[in-house]
């Protein structure tokens, strides 16, 4: 039966589930709902949600602004969940724990896919029905992701689950729900928490992927999570970068690099164009050739670009726990390589005229 948003709101208060959270019973279709107060703030948020609508996400029918609150409907979860299931039944096998995190990974994507981070992902806050559908709840401290700015504005979220960035360290985006999935993962395996033991199983290098520090080596997605743990292979390929000295949103880095560009480009046309003449000429001539001819394109061309670009991830292998100081190294053996590639010049061009 279709409803109306005014009829949606006539309801009877059936029982209190938690402070801030009645069982209510809709006088029209007699569905039972959850009515949620939460701050004023949620709004926003609670808002973009009632167009959302996923099997593995608890459904925010209405929200309103009444007396200074945020009053919320939403789907009533007729179950239990994880953490009450782990505290009567025990941790889960590798096989169900897995089918679990599957359905929040998809949730998640979901959310995810409409810009908002839940936040708050942890045992409470996942429901599981008598159908075994896995559900998540409690949008109360969600956010809407703001790429352009540094960090959250309130630090928020449950220690053990909340990632690193949700404590004022970075902007949180969909990888500070993929670290409590591993925290949640690693939970339902042991019951404890991965600083108090870490699953020994076949599941614990994606749970140490999922929790690591730096979010750049975590999975980047939860649909990527999700994978992984199905047995899937990732084909994750490097995206093409500019040429180094483009990537700057400044405009005289691209002006100088242009000129050096061309500078280059000439150089070697010159040197190549010039090359078949010198076959007819002497030997040290076209020795000299020959080796400014490599010079300009390995010294000044191949090896910098592969250096200062990062080819193949070098810095990550150089360096794998901090890789900027791996970047920093890169930077050095870029500008040593140049200089080699001068002093090459300068030796040949000496030699050759001492012959």
């Amino acid at each position: 039966m279709q409803v109306t948003q005014s009829q949606l709101w006539r309801f009877s208060v059936v029982g209190k589930i938690h402070r801030n959270i009645d069982l209510i019973r809709n006088n029209i279709t007699g569905q039972l709902m959850v009515r949620r107060i939460s701050a004023p703030e949620d709004f926003f948020v609670l808002k973009a949600l009632c167009g959302i609508c996923h099997p593995n996400l608890m459904a925010v029918y209405s929200t309103r602004i009444m007396d200074g609150v945020c009053v919320s409907l939403c789907e009533f979860i007729n179950g239990m969940t994880l953490a009450s299931l782990v505290e009567h039944n025990g941790t889960y096998q590798i096989k169900p724990a897995k089918n679990i995190l599957c359905q929040i990974c998809d949730g998640l994507t979901e959310l995810h896919r409409h810009g908002i981070v839940h936040r708050d992902i942890k045992p409470e806050n996942v429901m599981m029905d008598s159908g075994g559908r896995v559900v998540i709840i409690d949008f109360s401290i969600s956010r809407q992701m703001k790429p352009e700015k540094r960090k959250d504005t309130n630090v928020l979220g449950t220690a053990g689950y909340a990632s690193p960035e949700q404590f004022g360290f970075g902007q949180t985006n969909g990888r500070a729900d993929i670290y409590a999935c591993g925290v949640l993962l690693n939970y339902l395996l042991t019951g404890k928490l991965p600083n108090e033991e870490l699953h020994q199983g076949i599941l614990r290098v994606i749970i140490e992927q999922c929790i690591e520090i730096d979010e750049r080596k975590r999975f980047q997605t939860t649909d990527e999570l999700k994978k992984v743990l199905m047995g899937k292979k990732l084909n994750r390929r490097r995206p093409i970068q500019p040429p180094p000295g483009f990537r700057s949103k400044r405009v005289l880095p691209k002006i100088l690099t242009t000129l050096f560009y061309a500078a280059w480009i000439f150089m070697l046309f010159v040197y190549i164009n010039g090359f078949p003449m010198l076959l007819k000429g002497t030997l040290k001539n076209t020795i000299q050739q020959i080796v400014l001819c490599l010079d300009f394109m390995l010294f000044w061309s191949l090896l910098p670009y592969c250096l200062y670009g990062d080819a193949f991830r070098l810095s990550e292998k150089i360096n794998p726990d901090i890789p900027q100081n791996g970047k920093f190294v890169l930077r050095i053996l870029g500008t040593l390589s140049i200089l080699i590639g001068i002093i090459l010049i300068i030796v040949t061009v000496y030699v050759t005229q001492s012959l």
